[in-house]
């Protein structure tokens, strides 16, 4: 396996990154429409659930200390059952970044370049994945390190700027339509935040410097990226809403056009901006780990002999993973909860549940299955 190393502040910066991605933007409509004006409880909730699949990952990292997830997979798993899992684990990746691409491309298009073909918007997306992946995990998130920081100010700048507007009649009466609508949008809201995080095994034990060190790195990553998407929620249905949250489809864009102190106004760029940087690492994480799980399948050396076919495949498929918005909505309400639970909640769950039980099969064996598979590169 490579040795490159990722400092653990690098680390939290790409959790976080990794964490609100998607949810800036997209997600505020779908769960206003699911839990009304208590979908701030339900951001709290997802919070809260979340820390315990950041354990879970972190358990695995323990288990298997010099293996990625897809190696895990094989270990656990065998050759032919590891082989089934670690193909829809890499589809899940490849697709995840299909559609990121896709929701970056579409908002653009229609909110900016309204007369640009999708696809050289699409393109100059790629394009920058293809950079990012060609100099490697280390570099990028060095950037990411950065880039950060100015998500964090911009955050911070959205919500300072509207507390004027804020209208707390907005979010009452708290909890009027009971649980199960906030249970609802609680597993939404995790279906996007926290399960695609399982995509951070394939970083972390084996480019990371100090296993206990990095727990607590992602889990401050994981807890800064939640509280921003937390108040975003919280902030959008007191300056908006229910009703124009729902309505709207990029609501937090909508939220920052409220923005106007007199000599400041349009400021909703820096809030795409900020959408964009956080959804890019999320991005270069679902086709990082596809690429190198593919990489490790094919038994190649070097990952950066795939970059190039899986780009060019991004590209076309860029434009026709989302053919319509009724198909988005669709998709999202029905196929993307079990689609990311499988990936992040059930598969790491069966490996650990596996592992036990192997575990206690064979017992006497002084090998464990965490050393039954040689080192490989790739």
């Amino acid at each position: 396996m490579s040795k490159t190393k990722v400092t653990n502040h690098q680390m939290l910066s790409l959790t976080a990154c990794a964490t609100c991605g998607s949810s800036v933007i997209v997600v505020g409509s779908p769960v206003a429409a699911l839990c009304q004006r208590d979908g701030w409880i339900a951001s709290l909730l997802s919070t809260a659930i979340g820390a315990l699949f950041i354990l879970l990952y972190y358990k695995l990292g323990q288990l298997f200390p010099n293996r990625n997830l897809v190696q895990i997979f094989f270990a656990v798993f065998g050759k032919w059952v590891g082989g089934v899992i670690t193909a829809y684990f890499i589809i899940f990746c490849l697709h995840s970044g299909i559609q990121i691409t896709a929701y970056i491309g579409q908002f653009m298009n229609t909110e900016y370049l309204i007369t640009t073909p999708v696809y050289v918007i699409n393109f100059m997306i790629i394009f920058l994945f293809g950079l990012a992946l060609h100099y490697g995990i280390e570099t990028t998130v060095r950037s990411a390190e950065i880039l950060f920081r100015l998500v964090v100010l911009i955050m911070a700048f959205l919500f300072l700027a509207n507390i004027g507007n804020i209208q707390f009649n907005y979010i009452v009466p708290v909890m009027e339509n009971g649980l199960y609508p906030i249970l609802k949008g609680t597993l939404y809201i995790t279906s996007y935040r926290v399960w695609p995080l399982i995509l951070l095994t394939m970083i972390y034990p084996i480019h990371t410097e100090n296993n206990s060190a990095t727990l607590k790195n992602i889990f401050y990553g994981y807890l800064c990226g939640s509280i921003i998407m937390f108040f975003i929620m919280l902030l959008t249905m007191l300056v908006l809403g229910n009703h124009v949250t729902y309505i709207s489809v990029y609501s937090t864009y909508f939220l920052a056009k409220q923005i106007n102190l007199g000599f400041l106004s349009r400021v909703e760029g820096l809030i795409v901006g900020a959408w964009i940087i956080t959804l890019f690492y999320k991005g270069f994480c679902y086709i990082y780990a596809g690429i190198q799980g593919l990489a490790y399948s094919l038994h190649l050396k070097d990952y950066r002999k795939t970059i190039a076919p899986i780009l060019f495949t991004t590209l076309i498929y860029s434009n026709i993973v989302y053919p319509s918005s009724a198909y988005l909505g669709f998709w999202d309400k029905y196929v993307w909860i079990p689609y990311s639970f499988t990936a992040g909640a059930l598969i790491p769950i069966a490996i650990i549940v596996v592992y036990y039980i192997g575990k206690s099969f064979f017992s006497a064996d002084n090998t464990s299955m965490a050393q039954s598979l040689p080192n490989c590169s790739g």
